[in-house]
């Protein structure tokens, strides 16, 4: 299979990448930077200079592919609107246009749990849940947008779907060195304890995923992807923190207040122009302040998906990096 991946010098991409070539799978990967470029063609792919809204340069990397995997987006708990809109929502649409144009038969994002979220805990939702789009978090809003243009794209001979990760993890993950940062600088704060249930997805489970949605979905629709269990959230940050070396306090704030904090801290941010990211923001809250738990049993019935990697494996090859 001949394949065109955007993001390919990203976390998920590296991983995807990789999985592609282990198939056999010749892989063609969109690259912003010469530095971009390099670590692709490492990986066994082929490199083609441009970035989201150059749609000749995509056309012209798509030629003869079967399937695009548009992995780019812009993750960030903190930003301006039209940033994040010029990436997840502009740069899919060009990603989608440039698929068609070269006549792609079909089209694959990694999308985002995070789409159906509002200010609501969310127990045991599945895909019948509408897709939200908060005034309070630009992240959230564009991945939604962005998720109905590729779903509405969906046609005879171009299959569209989305996959929805929640706090993809494993080697290379971005966001653990973030939180063992905010822990070592006494930033870290649970949110009511940690005490609620939460759902992860491992990095090789979301392209596992993605690649079964390529092979198998029948288009126009949308899977949530988790690692088969249930976490509470408390345990699972203490327990990335022991293999980091790292001890968490037990401070812990509700999170009513911790909500209220961080949109009083959003207006401080936006009144002083301060130019680093606020130690809160309401998208943070939202995403790691309360549960998430969500079935993935469509995705196991239509494409027949089961986790490849299972947390207690994922663990371990994480605590061979730290040790």
């Amino acid at each position: 299979m001949k394949v065109f991946v955007t993001g390919g010098s990203g976390f998920v991409g590296r991983c995807m990448i990789q999985m592609l070539r282990d198939r056999g799978d010749e892989v063609i990967a969109l690259a912003r930077s010469q530095q971009a470029a390099k670590m692709v063609m490492e990986l066994g792919a082929k490199a083609v200079r441009g970035d989201l809204l150059d749609e000749q340069a995509m056309i012209g990397g798509m030629q003869d592919c079967e399937v695009v995997f548009h992995i780019a987006g812009f993750l960030s708990t903190w930003g301006k609107y039209q940033d994040f809109y010029k990436t997840n929502v502009i740069g899919t649409e060009c990603t989608l246009a440039a698929a068609q144009a070269a006549k792609v038969p079909c089209f694959v994002q990694i999308g985002a749990s995070a789409s159906v979220f509002n200010r609501q805990p969310l127990s045991q939702i599945d895909e019948s849940s509408p897709l939200q789009q908060p005034n309070f978090s630009p992240y959230i809003a564009t991945k939604s947008i962005a998720e109905q243009r590729v779903i509405a794209a969906n046609r005879i001979g171009f299959r569209t779907s989305v996959v929805r990760p929640s706090w993809i993890w494993g080697n290379g993950d971005r966001a653990l060195p973030q939180v063992i940062t905010a822990v070592k600088t006494g930033q870290f704060v649970w949110i009511d304890g940690g005490n609620y249930p939460y759902m992860t997805t491992h990095v090789m489970n979301v392209c596992h995923g993605a690649i079964l949605a390529a092979e198998k979905s029948t288009g126009g629709q949308a899977y949530f992807l988790n690692d088969g269990d249930v976490v509470q959230f408390r345990d699972w940050i203490t327990t990335l923190m022991q293999i980091a070396g790292v001890k968490v306090n037990s401070l812990s704030i509700p999170r009513w207040l911790a909500w209220n904090m961080a949109g009083l801290i959003e207006i401080v941010w936006r009144i002083a122009r301060f130019k680093n990211e606020p130690p809160i923001t309401r998208t943070m809250v939202r995403l790691i302040g309360q549960e998430v738990t969500f079935s993935d049993r469509k995705a196991r019935e239509e494409l027949g998906y089961r986790p490849i990697m299972t947390r207690d494996r994922g663990l371990e090859e994480l605590a061979n990096l730290y040790y």
